[in-house]
């Protein structure tokens, strides 16, 4: 005989090809990206958002300085 529980999903967020939902009987996060899927506990999810976030933020402030040296060539460039 199984003792197997039956998941209980709540799908928090999601769009096409990827989406995120809890387990509150296990209390557990699943993450799926296509055929991928990842299960974390609460805290090394709360981990990841924090590192992924940390990322984001590293990619956009790249990117700003990318654009300002970018301006900064061109004005040059047209000044002479």
């Amino acid at each position: 005989m199984s003792t197997n529980i039956p998941c209980s999903k709540i799908l928090l967020a999601g769009n096409e090809g990827c989406r995120v939902t809890y387990c509150e009987t296990h209390q557990t996060t699943e993450l799926e990206i296509g055929a991928f899927s990842l299960r974390l506990d609460i805290e090394a999810f709360s981990t990841l958002n924090h590192l992924i976030n940390e990322a984001n933020s590293k990619i956009h402030a790249l990117h700003a300085s990318q654009q300002s040296y970018n301006h900064l060539i061109q004005k040059l460039k047209d000044a002479y």
